[in-house]
């Protein structure tokens, strides 16, 4: 057991990490000034010391100077927005160990502080990477289909051989590229996620490259890229199909020249990183369709990894649902023992479209909606578990282009709403889900009813 103090006025992000360091065995306090993690560094002194760079702006590095003039052998981890990454780079001049960009995962700070530990202890025997693959704490599974991956991670870590991750949204391939990244030797710089799809075009060039002052309208100062910002270490770039043909001809620059400029400039700056990529997408499609440029794929698709849904490794089902069942009784305080028999059943014949993420979800809310300490097949509320009228001519089929699953939700949804003219408890019932649960869904699906309007 490790002694750790967090420091972070976020409380989100603050009470994630306390509850993960927590769960696994460690005692950790909290602090969301500066004034008050000194007090506390004085009077107890701690092992490990997480620290929110940006929570006080040009006093980051004298603090850390601090923590090791008064306990030497702590180990300091601190973490950045890009307002703050230089705030952060001058803490690790100063003897902090390392440092991550927001948004991190949790996986990847846990590994760094067991790293830090690893090293500090002179008995620590040298991490072998040829003989373990690093596993996250939420990557979980022992069906052949995943051994298999990593297996693969296993062999390619240690190279600098661009990866290519395919699967559906949903299956941990961000988890996979962070297991790439943590095992390889570029391990002691930044792994730094790119998601393609949730930054705006226009705004895309800018992230993955910076910019100069003046460069457009609002560049009141310089900017350092995701690109500039992962020098020596690792570029993972979620959702890569959606990237523009600019931007693609843009990153082709980078892996061919190992070089980029920043936006409003015109000089080359030369920048030294492994991309490892992932895309849902059928990038042979997108190539004939002309969307994603052929000379990129080439490039990009050195080794490719394909990740099974979770449809394909049911053996994992079990034991992912015991890791989320017990994350989120340690999150919400609420005390679920198990899934009864008829459950777990369930959750081994549904056919998961949203993969890994939607079981998690599914866990989390059936500890939410539990009466009782034992989850039961209603706490569940799967829509599309059991669905089919005797005869089975209404029986639910997926459409041959796929569908949204929060489409086939809202419209399930609204056919049991016009079939019990908009009573909700009625319309519950033909769902077989609790009136509380119905509503929950309206309200998140933006499901409106003028008669309801008229009633408020």
């Amino acid at each position: 057991m490790k002694s750790f103090l967090v420091i972070d006025d976020d409380e989100m992000q603050r009470t994630d990490i306390c509850q993960f360091f927590s769960s696994i065995g460690n005692s950790v306090n909290e602090a969301t000034t500066l004034q008050d993690a000194s007090r506390m560094i004085e009077a107890h002194g701690f092992e490990v010391v997480v620290l929110n760079a940006g929570i006080s702006a040009g006093k980051t590095r004298d603090f850390v100077r601090r923590i090791l003039a008064l306990k030497q052998d702590s180990v300091i981890m601190v973490y950045s927005d890009m307002a703050s990454v230089q705030e952060a780079v001058l803490a690790v001049g100063e003897g902090a160990f390392g440092m991550l960009q927001k948004p991190f995962s949790i996986p990847e700070l846990n590994f760094q502080v067991k790293r830090a530990l690893e090293q500090q202890s002179e008995k620590a025997p040298p991490r072998v990477f040829a003989h373990e693959t690093y596993k996250p704490y939420n990557f979980i599974g022992n069906s052949p289909e995943i051994i298999k991956i990593f297996n693969i991670v296993n062999r390619i870590a240690k190279t600098n051989a661009r990866v290519i991750i395919l699967g559906e949204t949903g299956t941990g391939k961000e988890l996979v590229a962070s297991a790439i990244h943590y095992n390889s030797l570029r391990s002691e710089s930044p792994f730094v996620p790119v998601n393609c799809a949730a930054i705006p075009e226009q705004l895309l060039e800018s992230e993955l490259f910076g910019f100069e002052k003046g460069a457009f309208t609002g560049a009141d100062r310089p900017r350092v890229g995701r690109f500039e910002h992962a020098n020596g270490g690792t570029v993972f770039l979620d959702e890569v199909a959606d990237m523009s043909l600019v931007t693609q001809a843009k990153v082709l620059r980078v892996i061919q020249e190992k070089a980029y400029e920043r936006l409003g400039s015109n000089e080359s700056r030369k920048v030294d990183v492994r991309i490892v990529s992932a895309t849902n997408k059928d990038l042979m499609h997108c190539m004939q369709s002309g969307s994603f440029r052929e000379d990129l794929y080439y490039r990009l698709n050195v080794v490719t990894i394909r990740l099974p849904p979770l449809r394909e490794r049911a053996g994992d089902i079990e034991l992912l649902t015991d890791f989320f069942l017990k994350k989120a009784t340690q999150e919400t305080g609420k005390k679920v023992r198990c899934l009864e028999a008829k459950a777990l059943k369930v959750l081994r014949d549904y056919h998961w479209p949203g993969n890994i993420r939607e079981l998690e979800n599914t866990i989390e809310r059936a500890v939410l909606l539990a009466e009782g300490d034992v989850i039961t097949a209603a706490d569940l509320d799967l829509l599309y578990v059991g669905i089919q009228p005797a005869g089975g001519e209404d029986r639910l089929r997926l459409p041959p282009a796929g569908i949204r699953l929060e489409d086939a939700e809202r419209q399930l949804i609204e056919q049991a709403l016009e079939r019990s003219n908009f009573v909700q408890r009625q319309a519950a019932k033909l769902l077989g889900i609790s009136p509380r649960t119905l509503n929950y869904k309206i309200k998140t699906l933006g499901i409106t009813h003028e008669g309801w309007r008229q009633n408020s």
